[in-house]
């Protein structure tokens, strides 16, 4: 049992002059991701365009697609086995968004080893968004500031979800975006007040976004997406959809921890070996799928929306998606998840409209992704803001709407599942 202060007791709020040098500190740091992050769209966007239409041409062939993407592998592999920081904590063993603290992880030269692994993966065609790939860097880069600034204690904990908030802003165009996601994941009991995450947050959050107005550099994640006609079974639909497209972000966690028993086990004998395999089946996967299934998945799934006339279709485009992203996470390509899973779940709403047109496309995708990203996440309140940023107002209610019919439903299957382990567990 410890002693001292119960976490239920808040400590001191700090004094106006600290808040104020916070604040100002963070309103520096929402300059600064915002800036980092359009220099890494654009370098990675640039390279992937390079290698994905320049060098292969725009509709490549079955074998210059697994070329490319095996090669993309090799590289991968290579640059976290010789760089600084070897590319931080693999993707499919650390899922801690606030990382990127430890000192061997915030070195400069880490962090450039971070940021080019990252940019190479992506290059290279991973189908993961550029989220994961950023944020232990963006969180590297605000523990250098907050150290150079003396900025200590809780307050550095604060610039970095201040960091953390300003990326997802910036990513999504939204002051808010990286709001609710922190009060998921930062414990309201160690701070003196709510307002002392709030404002820290909403700071950053509101220079990255002017920063990316000033430059005239569009966010990322929109889905031009419109419904009009509502009707009262659409409620239903929304429901059935929850419950149907939330099973496919748990099919990308399932993924994963089944092939990382495989990775981990390369990952002994050379980490080129994991990803050199994983670029190989990834191109493979590319291959069979299409240029729709390609990338992180946005603006992708549009692509499929065009082009896809049958459910059976969709539901291989799907499935192909979530595979390639299981490979990618557990060959320890770095960057996120939010969009490819966006896409798989967008395209079984799409499945589902193509096999009943009664339901409206928009209304079937809007619910789809949004389940899908509430199960992959664990963060209901997290996936419903960035459902908030991509949709248009029209679509969120119903989109809401499956992501607490997912995240229930997630709960109940989590609690069944525990209740019958431990009635299956022998005695002891």
């Amino acid at each position: 049992m410890r002693y001292g202060r119960r976490v239920t007791e808040r400590p001191e709020p700090p004094n106006t002059l600290a808040i104020a040098k916070l604040l100002v500190v963070c309103g520096v740091v929402g300059v600064v991701i915002s800036l980092f992050f359009i220099g890494f769209e654009e370098l990675y966007h640039r390279g992937q365009h390079w290698l994905w239409h320049t060098l292969v041409g725009h509709h490549p062939s079955s074998i210059a697609t697994i070329a490319v993407a095996a090669v993309g592998g090799l590289l991968l592999g290579i640059a976290i086995h010789f760089l600084p920081g070897h590319g931080g904590a693999h993707p499919a063993d650390s899922h801690s968004i606030m990382g990127g603290g430890d000192d061997d992880e915030t070195r400069a030269s880490a962090l450039a080893g971070m940021f080019l692994i990252g940019v190479l993966g992506l290059c290279f065609g991973a189908s993961l968004g550029p989220e994961g790939a950023i944020l232990p860097v963006a969180a590297g880069i605000s523990v250098l500031l907050s150290r150079q600034l003396k900025v200590r204690g809780p307050m550095a904990q604060l610039v970095k979800a201040a960091a953390l908030g300003a990326l997802l802003a910036a990513m999504l165009g939204s002051p808010l975006a990286g709001l609710i996601p922190l009060m998921e994941l930062i414990p309201t009991a160690t701070l003196p007040s709510m307002a002392m995450l709030v404002l820290p947050s909403l700071t950053s959050g509101a220079t990255a976004v002017l920063t990316l107005q000033v430059l005239n550099h569009e966010p990322i994640g929109k889905l031009p997406l419109e419904y009009l006609n509502f009707r009262p079974i659409h409620l239903l639909w929304a429901v059935l959809l929850g419950v149907g497209a939330g099973a496919v972000g748990l099919a990308v966690h399932r993924g994963v921890a089944l092939l990382r028993t495989v990775t981990v086990k390369l990952d002994a004998r050379s980490v080129i070996i994991s990803t050199t395999a994983g670029g190989v089946i990834l191109g493979v996967l590319y291959a069979i799928g299409g240029e729709n299934v390609r990338f992180a998945g946005i603006p992708e799934l549009l692509g499929l929306i065009g082009d896809t006339d049958t459910a059976w279709q969709a539901l291989g485009a799907m499935a192909i998606k979530v595979i390639a992203t299981s490979v990618c996470l557990a060959a320890g390509y770095r960057g996120g998840q939010i969009f490819p899973v966006a896409f798989a779940g967008g395209a079984a709403g799409l499945a589902l409209h193509l096999a009943f047109p009664s339901i409206p496309m928009p209304l079937a995708v809007a619910v789809g992704l949004a389940a899908a990203m509430t199960t992959a996440l664990n963060a209901p309140a997290t996936a419903a803001l960035i459902v908030v940023a991509m949709l248009s107002p029209s679509l969120v209610p119903l989109a809401l709407i499956g992501v607490v019919v997912a995240h229930t439903v997630h709960i109940l299957v989590a609690q069944l599942a525990g209740q019958n382990n431990a009635s299956t567990a022998p005695a002891h």
